[in-house]
């Protein structure tokens, strides 16, 4: 009997303070709860703290880049650039897949871009011999001079991967240090070569002066301009202070010009969308084409138009 009152006290006591302890841990657990959002909050405050500073001091660094990354995709030079999956995607939607007579080329591009060419590779070898026909007609018909054709070709191809204005900015600024460069080293007497590489070293470092200067300036969009065209432009000073020793300033000048003129006639021609277009989807007609207007040109052999405008009194 007194076992029995023994354990039936036990059990009524256990039943007294059981819902006191679950009382007590549903108080605990809010607090638990709470002191571990706070931690959390405080974390993620720091975080977002340590974020907005991180961001506001990167932000020079991080606007250039996208610059940088918006100029690579627009830039069909690029072969990382998204020019180049439209091109594909243009060649996947109207190309024929099927080997005919009147395909072969268009044909052997569409297998070799599937298997990793990249198309804008294949557009500018495509288009190179289009602009050296149309330089050749400025010159054997119109009465363009400029520095021959292989740089003007080359410079318009500069162009399309900095944009024409920051191309002429940069010519422009490249010219302008040759020059100061050339009356400093023609002091010096040197030989030649050594004359050569002394300007291009002048030109180096006035170049990167610029490029630094412009570093500490809002408007930067010469930092987003690729390295290849830069360098381009720097070796083309050679041939313009070349045309100087053998013409006058006047005449140098008047060269300068008219290539300019030329290049940027090029470009424009090779950064249409439309000409990219009608050269990946018809490679036959368009090297057909231009070997024709080649020929034509080569059979002109009358007055050029600037010289025809110019005699034009003595001629009537």
């Amino acid at each position: 009997m007194r076992k029995s009152l023994g354990f039936l006290i036990v059990v009524f006591s256990i039943f007294l303070l059981l819902p006191g302890r679950v009382q007590a841990q549903r108080n605990t657990v809010p607090v638990v709860a709470t002191n571990a959002a706070y931690l959390v909050g405080t974390n993620s405050a720091s975080a977002t703290n340590s974020a907005t500073m991180s961001a506001e001091t990167a932000t020079p660094a991080a606007t250039t880049q996208q610059k940088v990354q918006q100029k690579t995709d627009q830039d069909i030079t690029e072969v990382s650039g998204k020019t180049k999956d439209k091109l594909v995607e243009w060649l996947d939607q109207n190309s024929n897949p099927n080997l005919t007579v009147f395909n072969p080329l268009q044909y052997i591009i569409h297998r070799a871009v599937n298997n990793g060419l990249p198309a804008n590779i294949v557009v500018l070898i495509l288009l190179f011999p289009v602009i050296t026909a149309i330089i050749s007609f400025t010159r054997h018909v119109l009465g363009l001079k400029g520095f021959g054709v292989y740089i003007p070709a080359v410079l318009s191809v500069a162009f399309v991967s900095t944009g024409i204005i920051n191309g002429i900015v940069l010519f422009t600024i490249i010219l302008g240090a040759a020059m100061f460069t050339r009356k400093l080293v023609r002091r010096l007497h040197m030989q030649a070569l050594p004359r050569t590489a002394m300007l291009l070293w002048g030109v180096s470092i006035i170049v990167l002066l610029v490029l630094v200067s412009l570093a500490f300036m809002p408007a930067n969009t010469l930092l987003t301009v690729n390295i290849f065209p830069l360098l381009i432009m720097m070796l083309l000073t050679e041939n313009f202070m070349e045309s100087q020793l053998i013409s006058s300033q006047s005449e140098a000048t008047q060269l300068t010009i008219e290539t300019l003129v030329t290049a940027i006639v090029c470009s424009l021609l090779i950064g249409s969308q439309f000409v990219q277009q009608q050269v990946i989807l018809n490679p036959e007609l368009t090297l057909i084409t231009v070997a024709a207007i080649n020929i034509i040109v080569s059979r002109y052999e009358g007055l050029r138009l600037l010289e025809w405008i110019r005699f034009r009194s003595i001629i009537e």
